[in-house]
Formats: structure tokens, C-alpha cells, sequence
């Protein structure tokens, strides 16, 4: 068991980001043993600092700050009720035999699919190309997986046009007017949903959350939590993108 315990607090502090992290507190210390220098223990307070702030991102105490906030703020509701589920996509990697959605999206649509096989509630996918890259809508490649999965053509309907969440609600809500739908059964990722409710309440549409694809372990925390790790690092970056896109929409009207 100390065998274990030793390769595990190795592989973190030796591979990136701990091993970043590390080389950061080393140079800091250095140049704060500078005492004769100003300049030079002020950058190593700088470099100490950053050292601090990239260790909280990189280890589950970060989430307690950044991710969990986000993800707590809705919880999944013992009943649903709407009149249409709409999906939300995240992005698409282009694989050596074609395009196919990222673990995101595919964890959103589960969930979707889910809930349409309980409710029977047509869905609505929404998402453009993915920037930079030349690829299908990606609401055309979660529809191609909704039939894969056995969802009839005529309980889907396709929104390809959004480039980003504000958009999303933007065209979706476009499209749900045409059929008379103001209820929705929103479902995105846990750490995506606050921004997500807010866009879409903000075009009229009243929203039951339903959020999924959990970033990280929402356990007490233990001895793996002090550990730098690349999960918490992509997790806590996504809770910082939102936390930026939010202050982003606060500015934004319909």
C-alpha cells in the first residue's frame, strides 16, 4: 500500500502540470534567496504566486473554489416536465476515420436520450461547425447519433446554425416558437447549465434544468485532492471558462 502511495505522489509531481507547478516553486525559491536584489525576489514572488494559483487549479481543492459552485447550483429534478428536450452540443474531434462527437456531447445526449425514452418529448440538438475546423454541424452529427440509437426522424429537430451558448438559445428559441413551445428540458453539462439557463431564460423560454456530464468526484476530500492532476486541471479551466462567459453575457440583451 506505501508502494502505491509513493508511485501515485511521484507520477503526479513528476508529469505535468505537478511537474510545472514544481520547476515554478523551485525558481521562486531561488530568487527569493537573492537578498540583494530587489528586482529579482520580485519576480519570485510573482513566480510564487503563480505557483499557488496553478496548484489550486491543478488539484481537487480546486473544484471546492472553482467547479463545484458551478455544478452544485442545479440539482437534477425528481420529475420532468416540458414540451420539447433541447441539447446542447460541445465539439467535435476529427479522427483518422471520420468526424465524431467528444465525450461531451455524447454524455449530453445520453442523458437526452434518457429522458425521451421516459417522456417521449421530441429533442432538439443545437450546434454549428466547430472553429477553425472543417467539420458537419455538429447538431447534424448528435441527430446521426439519436438514429442510431433508435429515435425516430420526426421526434428530432436540428438547429445548426449556433456558433456558441448564447446562440444556442438564440435559434432554439426561434425554432420552438414555430411549434408553440415555451417549456424546455435543457441538458448540458453540470459546469455549462447556470450560463445555459441564463441565455435561454433571457429569449423567453421557461427552462427545467437538467444537468449531466459531472466533471469531478463530488466526494469529501481526500488524499488524491492535494495530488496535481491533469482531470482537475481541465476541470477547474472549464469552471473558469464560464465564470468568463457569464461576465461575458451579463453585458448581453436578446
Amino acid at each position: 500500500m506505501r508502494l502505491f502511495y509513493l508511485e501515485k505522489i511521484l507520477s503526479s509531481i513528476l508529469t505535468p502540470p505537478g511537474l510545472v507547478i514544481l520547476i515554478l516553486l523551485i525558481l521562486a525559491l531561488t530568487l527569493l534567496r537573492k537578498k540583494d536584489a530587489r528586482g529579482i525576489r520580485a519576480g519570485g514572488i510573482v513566480l510564487l504566486i503563480l505557483s499557488f494559483f496553478g496548484y489550486l487549479l491543478s488539484t481537487g481543492l480546486g473544484t471546492y473554489l472553482y467547479l463545484r459552485p458551478l455544478e452544485k447550483e442545479y440539482q437534477l429534478p425528481k420529475s420532468v416536465s416540458g414540451q420539447v428536450i433541447v441539447v446542447l452540443s460541445s465539439g467535435v474531434i476529427i479522427t483518422p476515420v471520420g468526424q465524431v462527437l467528444d465525450n461531451h456531447s455524447v454524455a449530453r445526449l445520453s442523458a437526452a436520450l434518457n429522458l425521451h425514452l421516459q417522456t417521449k418529448l421530441p429533442i432538439v440538438v443545437t450546434g454549428s461547425f466547430v472553429p477553425g475546423r472543417n467539420t458537419l454541424p455538429v447538431a447534424e452529427l448528435m441527430r446521426d447519433w439519436l438514429l442510431g440509437q433508435g429515435v425516430g426522424t420526426s421526434r428530432i429537430l436540428v438547429e445548426p446554425q449556433a456558433r456558441n451558448t448564447w446562440e444556442n438559445a438564440e435559434y432554439t428559441a426561434r425554432l420552438c416558437s414555430q411549434s408553440g413551445w415555451k417549456n424546455v428540458v435543457l441538458v448540458t453539462s453540470a459546469v455549462h447549465m447556470k450560463r445555459a439557463v441564463k441565455s435561454f431564460e433571457e429569449f423567453g423560454l421557461i427552462v427545467t434544468p437538467y444537468p449531466t456530464d459531472y466533471l469531478y468526484d463530488h466526494t469529501d476530500l481526500g488524499f488524491v485532492d492535494i495530488l496535481p492532476s491533469r482531470d482537475a486541471l481541465n476541470a477547474n479551466l472549464a469552471a473558469i471558462h464560464e465564470f468568463f462567459g457569464q461576465i461575458r453575457y451579463a453585458f448581453k440583451n436578446p
